[in-house]
């Protein structure tokens, strides 16, 4: 029953009803007292002794017998109102009351919409902070209004990712950009020699600038949703120990040995976006746990998933950071500190990838030291 008058619709109509009720009643009080001003005007005009009779009648309830009938046709001194003049007089009484409750009714059901239609109308001119008011209001119009609320809330908080990505793209793009313009200006004035150890740092600046474009262009694939995958059957374990070597003499460079546990296991995935999760996330670990030394990559069934793990033996995540490491241009106190080289969306484009493989990545603090990545992908049907 609750359930039912959370309906508009069935509570518009219980107040229409209640509105023709109330109304009805009116009316019958009207033609009541109505009909007591006619008779009491009636009895004043009568004799001494027929007013006397007649009130004896009324009060008997024989108001309507033959000699009362005789009484009014003999000393009536007018025409009673006619049938067409009390239908006259109820028509207007419905008119009058009848408007009253339909507008009583219509502001009951449109307040709310109209707080939804200003605070739409704000929204649109670029007011995202404004929300529809209703504190009265219940049912499938409370409803209204807490989801156009909810929508304005999404609205403004991706207004503000927005505008904090366009800053944090700005300034990771900046700061390599000043640095090849700064050093190419010295080339060309004479100030710095022209060498091969220079050339090298200039390109490597170059490719740090590219993988950010990279990136960056990713991520827009991601949230336009129009990150395209081109899967094939694939032996994970096979796969990753022949990327591994790529990774091998890099990580050397920082004094880090990738050890491998494989496992067969079939999935259905892109090799080149996976790839691209395995290269992010050997990158994160070269730059932020290489002190650690050991990067270990397994590869083993649980369940219906294929897992792919990486762990290192680094000083792991800070407290209160897990939950914000896949959130594009999030960094570190670590390697902001330090001056760790990145964007901040190589994780962030990791779990987007992932997710889009119908899979799902996980982050811990290893309780012997380090961080651990783990990645659950579907193993392929026909395994």
């Amino acid at each position: 029953m609750a359930g039912a008058l959370n309906k508009v619709w069935v509570r518009f109509g219980i107040y229409m009803a209640l509105a023709m009720l109330l109304t009805a009643a009116i009316i019958a009080g009207f033609l009541f007292w109505n009909a007591q001003i006619r008779r009491d005007e009636f009895l004043a005009t009568l004799p001494a002794d027929v007013r006397a009779e007649m009130v004896q009648l009324i009060r008997a309830g024989q108001e309507g017998s033959k000699r009362a009938d005789d009484i009014y046709d003999q000393y009536s001194t007018r025409e009673p109102p006619g049938v067409s003049q009390e239908i006259f007089l109820s028509l207007g009484a419905i008119l009058v009351f009848g408007l009253i409750a339909a507008f009583m009714s219509a502001r009951i059901f449109v307040r709310p919409l109209s707080s939804v239609i200003a605070a739409a109308l704000r929204v649109a001119q670029g007011d995202l902070t404004v929300r529809a008011q209703a504190p009265n209001t219940s049912g499938e119009l409370k409803d209204l209004i807490q989801n156009f609320n909810n929508m304005a809330d999404t609205l403004e908080r991706l207004e503000k990712e927005r505008r904090e990505t366009a800053a944090a793209m700005s300034h990771e793009l900046r700061t390599p950009l000043t640095i090849l313009q700064g050093r190419l200006h010295a080339l060309c004035d004479g100030v710095i020699p022209a060498s091969k150890t220079e050339f090298l740092r200039l390109l490597d600046h170059t490719e740090h600038l590219v993988r950010l474009v990279d990136d960056m262009h990713t991520m827009s694939l991601v949230e336009a949703s129009r990150l395209s995958l081109n899967c094939t059957y694939v032996e994970l374990g096979a796969f990753i120990q022949e990327l591994v070597p790529f990774y091998a003499h890099r990580a050397k460079g920082y004094g880090v040995e990738i050890e491998l546990q494989i496992e067969t296991v079939f999935v259905n995935c892109d090799k080149d976006r996976l790839r691209q999760v395995l290269a992010n996330l050997i990158e994160n670990t070269l730059h932020y746990a290489a002190s650690g030394g050991i990067l270990e990559i397994r590869v083993f069934q649980e369940g219906n998933h294929a897992v792919l793990e990486l762990s290192d033996r680094g000083s792991g995540f800070a407290d209160g950071e897990i939950e914000w490491v896949f959130n594009p241009f999030f960094r570190g106190e670590k390697s902001l500190v330090k001056g760790k080289p990145g964007s901040g969306l190589g994780l962030s484009i990791v779990q987007s990838i992932i997710k889009q493989h119908n899979g799902s990545i996980q982050v811990s603090n290893r309780p012997e030291g380090g961080a651990c990545f783990k990645m659950l992908l579907p193993l392929a049907a026909n395994t």
